[in-house]
């Protein structure tokens, strides 16, 4: 039986006659939806003069003119010599190689996308292919009329970052791209393929300043791409709106993250708002846009933004963000001296005992800190100075959440609340920092005598707001907090309710959650 021959992720496939998308797709996430394109969903949908260059800072689509042949071989790339051989904010010259034309030595214009044939010292021996990144006008050595080749119609963003040594590795064709209206988003992947079908599965992200040789990581946005990291590191994105130049996932709500790169948007750009409701949100863009103040650039999509382009509000796209995020916090020290030597970091800890310690914070603090300088410095406490605690979120979802942003659960796999005191150690009283301008409304209030061990909040129909407790004794008029049942928001339990009676009045507690 003939094999079937398809796209999956711009790149060209075989598969048995029959077989499904688990065959191609077999660990996709569960829930992550899928943009496939049948084999004549519209008229262009067919092989063109479409052509895909993967590059080693990610792949662009161009559009040749008709008739146009491209002058170097298409399929694997071997010459050492198609790299970019210089570049500036103008334009990428990809080459030397030899190439049939003779040079005009004339000026023309070159507007932004497009590909044109050039050389250098008006000798096509060493001819080059000229990426215009803006609208200009300049001798490249080209042929009559500018010999212009075609266009790039995907991947815009890409050409921004192509740097002296980045290098063409395969030349492809590809079809045609089509309007989103012929797409089918799906998660079934008991899907048939079809011959000549194209696949989208996940959307792969270059995170801003990030570089394969850690010696030359940019550390001048930590803050905002640590945050990407964070929000991206179950590899989920989830869409809650889409616009014609965008889509976005708010999904982790309002969050703070400073504005440390501006800079304009284009096709397949990486951002994060930075003020406003929306703050914190990931937009990836489909479309260039000017830059804006309140959006900081935080990475580039290197492949897959045709499945941006394809998504619709509610769907969740499979995403791989490049570095991992590398938070060691909450982890058994152990355990993080194991995971911070297998990503290559020199270990420095202020205590041996790796079982009976547990990681509260690390120096440098962000992913890419810690990859650039290739060490960590972990600072720890006891195990039996943690308490794991566990959070109702389908009973109290607005005051969890308002809980793990002020400890710090939110963000880390361990928090900290500062310890108030205890009556007679039948009740314990914390005193985290709520804002005073955040609302605690009452939420989960008990309708009778409250558990031993449930952990609850003080909520705005009483004056201590915010007080949070726990009681090892049921009482029948009062909540963990002190205050009557009206008043107090049930979050959870308190597991190691046996470390209670160790901590001393003014003390900082940590804790972990434990989750089902």
């Amino acid at each position: 039986m003939t094999n079937m021959h398809l796209y999956l992720n711009g790149e060209q496939i075989e598969a048995k006659a029959g077989a499904t998308l688990s065959a191609i797709l077999p660990d996709h996430p569960t829930g992550c939806s899928i943009a496939v394109l049948r084999p004549g969903s519209a008229a262009e949908s067919k092989e063109t003069a479409h052509l895909r260059f993967i590059t080693t800072a990610g792949d662009i689509v161009v559009e040749l003119l008709p008739g146009v042949v491209l002058p170097i071989p298409t399929g694997d790339v071997t010459d050492a010599n198609l790299r970019v051989h210089w570049e500036d904010k103008y334009a990428a010259a990809f080459g030397p190689f030899h190439a049939e034309f003779t040079p005009d030595h004339k000026s023309y214009r070159y507007d932004r996308g497009v590909v044109a044939l050039g050389c250098g010292g008006y000798d096509s021996n060493t001819s080059y292919l000229m990426f215009s990144r803006l609208q200009h006008m300049a001798d490249h050595g080209a042929a009559a009329g500018g010999a212009v080749l075609g266009t790039v119609i995907s991947g815009l963003g890409i050409m921004n970052r192509w740097r002296n040594g980045d290098r063409i590795t395969k030349i492809e064709q590809v079809f045609s791209s089509v309007d989103k209206t012929s797409a089918t988003l799906t998660t079934d992947l008991s899907l048939k393929l079809e011959d000549g079908m194209q696949v989208f599965s996940k959307i792969s992200i270059k995170a801003e300043g990030y570089d394969e040789d850690h010696s030359k990581i940019d550390t001048e946005c930590t803050e905002s791409v640590e945050h990407l990291l964070f929000a991206m590191r179950n590899s989920g994105y989830l869409v809650d709106r889409t616009a014609s130049t965008y889509i976005r996932d708010h999904a982790e709500g309002r969050l703070s993250v400073p504005l440390e790169r501006q800079k304009p948007r284009r096709e397949g750009t990486v951002t994060v708002r930075t003020s406003g409701k929306s703050s914190g949100a990931v937009y990836i863009y489909t479309k260039d846009v000017p830059s804006n103040q309140y959006h900081t650039r935080t990475g580039t999509v290197t492949r897959g933004v045709e499945l941006a382009r394809f998504a619709t509000a509610g769907t969740k796209l499979s995403v791989d963000v490049a570095p991992k995020q590398l938070d060691l916090r909450g982890l058994p020290l152990g355990d993080a001296v194991a995971l911070a030597k297998a990503r290559g970091l020199r270990v420095f800890a202020d205590n041996r005992d790796v079982a009976g310690r547990v990681v509260i914070d690390h120096k440098p603090a962000t992913t890419l800190e810690l990859l650039k300088e290739g060490k960590v410095e972990l600072i720890t406490v006891a195990l039996t100075d943690v308490i794991d605690i566990t959070l109702d979120y389908e009973n109290a979802p607005l005051t969890v959440d308002l809980f793990r942003r002020v400890t710090g659960l939110k963000m880390y796999a361990i928090g900290s609340m500062p310890f108030f005191y205890n009556i007679d150690e039948e009740m314990y009283l914390f005193k985290p920092d709520f804002p005073s301008g955040v609302n605690i409304i009452p939420e989960n209030v008990p309708k009778s005598a409250v558990s031993p061990h449930t952990l609850a909040i003080t909520n705005d129909a009483r004056r201590a707001r915010g007080m949070t407790g726990v009681r090892t004794v049921t009482n029948t008029e009062y909540g963990p907090t002190g205050e009557p049942l009206e008043g107090t928001n049930v979050v959870g339990t308190v597991i190691d309710i046996d470390k209670l009676p160790l901590i001393k009045e003014g003390a900082t507690v940590f804790i972990r959650e434990v989750k089902p």
